[in-house]
């Protein structure tokens, strides 16, 4: 499964080198590449429609009427694959497609979830330490389980599957929503490549975005912080009120004059103003979850082996079906089957 978005071009190269390297383990398993157009600007549907033309027969489209995000974009395919398990993985391959016959083997020893560890970054110095910082924070405040080098290229079983899209939530950290669905986990190390082209769709805001999303939903240490500052600043106040009414009575020193008030009020709203932002945070997430929405909107898809839904793909440019996703309420899933891991070659998505 490939989320696309603005990777025009490489995508060609890129898909090609995926599929030859799954073309070599034929013996041990069959398998479906689906590409998701995450609503790209460029050229990227036309290098998707092209690959789909090549090979009908093992790549699949899923495109969206606009850009909803990497997250849905990456759930929108695990919906609609169809294999035994399911391998995600970035369409510039930073992550080394030949490390797939790798996690299938795990997989077919019984494990049902298996990630690709990052224990080192080949990219900018800027990625790499948000990375680290990120990842840092996370495991120590949120997820404990969460791999220090974190991860985005992972296996998943079906029956894991199924349990994310079960339960999609608004604004989800997909890392936590799959540790949390998976149980015991299988960690393969590798060193993450630069890209060979482009530029990373992946902008500071979205990191920002994806960081605050993982805090929120997986911990309310903001929250217990904001309790500590409160409780620390009442007791620095009472402290600071009797050493000046003491200072008063028996040193007749009067107080200076209302700089340090001014101070002390400037210093504390600010504070006031930060911990009602952690507050927003939190009640506007509560707010996402309870109306409902849709996490993307399909505008037309082809499946691979000839299995088409929403339009008919040769019709790509005239008027299509739109499919929504399910709503957020346990049925955004259209997966049927969960079966366990077994030892015997299976058919997976890519």
């Amino acid at each position: 499964m490939v989320p696309v978005y603005r990777e025009g071009q490489g995508l060609l190269q890129n898909v090609r080198r995926l599929t030859a390297v799954l073309d070599r383990h034929k013996a041990n398993f069959r398998y479906e590449v689906v590409l998701v157009n995450d609503g790209s600007p460029d050229d990227s549907l036309q290098c998707i429609e092209k690959l789909q033309r090549d090979r009908p027969e093992v790549i699949g489209v899923v495109s969206f009427v606009r850009n909803f995000g990497q997250i849905p974009a990456i759930l929108a395919g695990m919906a609609r694959a169809k294999g035994d398990c399911i391998v995600v993985i970035s369409a510039d391959l930073q992550d080394p497609p030949e490390m797939i016959p790798l996690m299938f083997d795990k997989w077919c020893a019984g494990n049902r979830t298996v990630l690709a560890v990052r224990e080192g970054r080949k990219d900018k110095w800027t990625a790499r330490v948000a990375s680290r910082v990120f990842y840092s924070a996370m495991q120590r405040y949120a997820l404990s389980s969460l791999p220090r080098g974190g991860f985005d290229f992972f296996l998943i079983d079906r029956t894991v599957a199924d349990r994310v899209l079960a339960n999609v939530e608004p604004n989800c950290f997909l890392q936590g929503q799959i540790l949390y669905a998976s149980g015991p986990v299988v960690q393969i190390p590798y060193t993450r490549q630069d890209r060979s082209s482009g530029a990373p769709g992946w902008t500071l805001d979205r990191r920002v975005k994806y960081f605050i999303d993982g805090f929120v939903g997986h911990t309310f240490a903001p929250i217990r912080m904001m309790s500590m500052i409160g409780i620390l600043s009442l007791g620095a106040g009472i402290v600071l009120a009797g050493g000046l009414v003491a200072q008063g009575i028996f040193l007749g020193t009067r107080v200076a004059g209302w700089m340090s008030i001014l101070i002390a009020v400037l210093i504390l709203q600010g504070v006031q103003m930060v911990m009602i932002g952690v507050l927003g945070e939190y009640v506007w997430r509560a707010l996402d979850q309870a109306r409902n929405r849709v996490p993307y909107i399909v505008d037309y898809e082809a499946l691979a082996n000839g299995a088409k839904a929403g339009g008919a793909f040769e019709y790509a440019r005239e008027p299509r079906v739109v499919e929504m996703a399910a709503p957020l309420n346990g049925q955004a899933s259209g997966l049927k089957r969960a079966s366990a891991p077994n030892t015997t070659p299976a058919a997976f998505a890519g």
